[in-house]
């Protein structure tokens, strides 16, 4: 089955110019669904489109690496106009119709997804939702293999000097060092050819210190205009880690964690995470202190202890931590202020040092959409607000909102993580009257 393809079928055209040289009908495929399909002002149906190749081609180089690597910042974010023109197909139309495609970076993984649309001066209306989430290299594969293909086809037509064949220079001749650059500048929504040297800075002076991978959940997280303040955060964070207390990692030194399946939500790999942590631990999730155990298991204390930290703000913001995990230890630096805040970023630091790649690596706990961050805050929120204990406590599946804040006190965790978690698992919650 086809997740995602895009191809084109070459049409000869007279002309020396890159949108008559490339012209084509053009092939869109979503999980083996044909989102290129379209109807007609006659109800005539048709699978391509029939457009100059070129356009398309040269937007897909321009936003290659916020293509690829760029995800939405915060679940709360809606998509603005800048988001889409490097995500979205429509800011590629050029005068032409194209099917509404998004791609967007989940992390390691990659979403693309369509929806219908009607192109109401084409007269013509694009029929086909689909929605899919793959691995970053195969989607990563088909768009080179279409913007290449471009390409080739300019220089047989002998077009020469575009600046699509300018840009896919610089984009396949990029070196693997150049290349880790490249891609942090593309989470933050940059491209790398044409970046702030106040940005630029930063992202090289951290790279030693922090190392990448930390680095890039910092430029995951965090926009272009709100990078050098973020970046003080994460820097802040990742020192609190240099004097915190070791916590141990042998309570799931056995367990291995569930497998991401990209075919199901993020969410769902950090609650079945959580729920095999307690089986494991022989801890009912209806205890009311099971996080509090887990927390003197990992020997992980959350509360206060950078008093130099009080006078300022940590308690919104895209970065609340960072975890350095070294071999069965891990670290963990928290910037809130709040103690339920704290209790609830300790246990996404858990699942963090759990989910490592390497048995030595520093992480970033952020606000970001990727899958990892999506994940680690379902894990904590089941952690430390368990949908059965939610369940146990509520009344004809609803709760009121007092009763919302008494759980939280119980619990030791945000109201707002006891409503959410009661809203996701289909608890009413009763307003006051």
């Amino acid at each position: 089955m086809s997740v995602f393809e895009i191809s084109a079928d070459w049409i000869a055209q007279e002309g020396r110019n890159e949108a008559d040289a490339t012209l084509s009908s053009i092939l869109i495929k979503i999980d083996a669904r044909e989102v290129t399909a379209f109807v007609d002002h006659k109800n005539v149906v048709s699978r391509k489109v029939q457009i100059p190749a070129y356009f398309l081609a040269e937007w897909i180089a321009q936003n290659w690496w916020p293509l690829l690597w760029e995800p939405r910042k915060s679940e709360e974010d809606a998509d603005d106009a800048a988001f889409l023109s490097r995500h979205s197909f429509l800011a590629a139309q050029h005068g032409y119709a194209l099917p509404k495609v998004d791609i967007v970076a989940l992390g390691k993984s990659v979403q693309v997804r369509s929806a219908p649309r009607e192109a109401s001066l084409a007269n013509v209306r694009f029929t086909n939702r689909a929605n899919v989430t793959c691995a970053r290299e195969l989607v990563e594969s088909q768009l080179a293999k279409f913007v290449t293909s471009v390409v080739e086809k300019l220089n047989e037509a002998r077009v020469h000097d575009t600046w699509l064949q300018d840009t896919w220079s610089l984009v396949t001749e990029t070196s693997e060092d150049e290349a880790v650059f490249c891609r942090l500048a593309g989470a933050l929504g940059l491209s790398p050819y044409d970046i702030d040297e106040s940005v630029a800075g930063i992202i090289e002076r951290l790279s030693p210190l922090v190392g990448d991978r930390m680095l890039m959940d910092l430029c995951l997280a965090s926009s272009a205009e709100q990078f050098p303040v973020v970046a003080k955060l994460a820097e802040q964070a990742y020192e609190i880690t240099r004097g915190a207390s070791a916590s141990t990692l042998h309570p799931i030194e056995a367990i291995k964690l569930p497998q991401e399946n990209l075919g199901l939500p993020a969410y769902r790999r950090g609650v079945q995470a959580a729920e095999l942590l307690r089986k494991r631990l022989k801890i009912s999730d209806l205890d009311v202190g099971g996080a509090s155990r887990i927390f003197e298991l990992f020997e992980l204390d959350t509360r206060r202890s950078q008093p130099s930290l009080a006078s300022q703000v940590y308690d919104e913001v895209s970065v609340t931590g960072a975890v350095v995990r070294n071999e069965s230890e891990m670290r963990v630096g928290l910037l809130q202020q709040k103690d339920s805040k704290r209790r609830f970023a300790g246990a996404r630091a858990i699942y963090s040092a759990w989910s490592s790649e390497n048995l030595n690596e520093t992480r970033l706990l952020t606000s970001a959409v990727t899958r990892d961050q999506q994940a680690n805050r379902a894990f904590a929120a089941e952690i430390t607000a368990p949908k059965n204990f939610l369940r146990s406590r509520a009344k004809s599946g609803q709760l009121s909102e007092y009763a919302v804040q008494d759980l939280a006190a119980e619990l030791q965790i945000g109201a707002d993580v006891v409503a959410k978690q009661a809203h996701n698992n289909g608890i009413r919650i009763g307003r006051l009257n």
